[in-house]
């Protein structure tokens, strides 16, 4: 809609997020880094979720003409592969291979291409449910939803005052996603389901040996909100390591409003961030 007096016009952004248990939407003006408006869908029992995207898109509220860009994170299965070894027409092939269950002819497999970290993240989207969006918005574009806060991560990594960043671990509702770099490149990266304390602590404990870390030298550095689930969780891992460094949205996105959002995810952060 055109501008009228002396009310300023900003064109808006929608991000719909993708995870298990269902979808949410943020509007976002990007001129100011702001979030407009927020809200969580969980998954209908009686309704496929490309039908309830539907359903929800077409609210005027999601669908108008001030939004003129949608961007789409998927929280799915996902892979990576070193930027030198990627060939395009064998993407489809080995996600088929790495993730044996999926059904491949319910799914389109894309990927996103981290230069910093020279590496291609490889995922996949519902046909059915990319086919609903770009009804809606055929411009969409589809991210793997940790992909741009891993480049983001680096940054902090090269920037840290210490050499011994040993591994990120990232606080979702109900996962934990590690990270570890070395020399400027991807070593290691999964997420991990948690229901409880004790899960994540094993977890975290298991890979911080599987990667030879020094308890006494590297850094665990936690990217939390401070619940008291990750209060809980950094005491009990104090027993184990000597080092570890809580690190919030904020730090990661200083002077920036959308950071002090708390119901938007930092995957989702990362990647509006890097495109303003």
């Amino acid at each position: 809609m055109p501008a009228t007096g002396n009310k300023p016009y900003h064109p808006l952004s929608l991000s719909i997020r993708l995870h298990a248990d269902g979808f949410s939407f943020f509007v976002c003006d990007l001129q100011n880094s702001s979030l407009i408006r927020g809200e969580h869908f969980r998954r209908a029992d009686n309704l496929p979720v490309a039908d309830q995207l539907l359903q929800e898109l077409s609210r005027p509220d999601y669908f108008n003409r001030q939004i003129d860009q949608c961007f789409v994170l998927l929280c799915g299965p996902s892979t990576h592969i070193p930027l030198e070894e990627f060939r395009r027409d064998e993407a489809a092939a080995l996600y088929a291979y790495t993730f044996a269950e999926q059904d491949m002819n319910q799914l389109r497999v894309s990927y996103n291409i981290l230069p910093q970290l020279e590496c291609v993240e490889l995922y996949a989207v519902s046909r059915d449910v990319e086919e609903a969006i770009l009804q809606f918005y055929p411009t969409a574009r589809f991210f793997a939803a940790r992909a741009i806060l891993m480049e983001r991560l680096l940054l902090v990594e090269s920037d840290a005052a210490h050499a011994a960043s040993g591994l990120y671990a990232i606080s979702e509702a109900d996962a934990f996603t590690l990270y570890a770099f070395q020399e400027r490149r991807l070593r290691f990266a999964n997420t991990f389901p948690v229901a409880n304390t004790a899960d994540a602590l094993y977890f975290i404990l298991n890979v911080w040996q599987q990667l030879g870390l020094d308890a006494l030298q590297h850094h665990l550095i936690f990217l939390t909100d401070s619940s008291e689930r990750d209060q809980e969780l950094q005491r009990s891992l104090a027993e184990y390591l000597l080092h570890i460094d809580t690190l919030t949205p904020a730090d990661l996105f200083p002077r920036v409003p959308l950071a002090r959002e708390k119901q938007v995810p930092v995957d989702l952060m990362a990647l509006l961030l890097n495109r303003i």
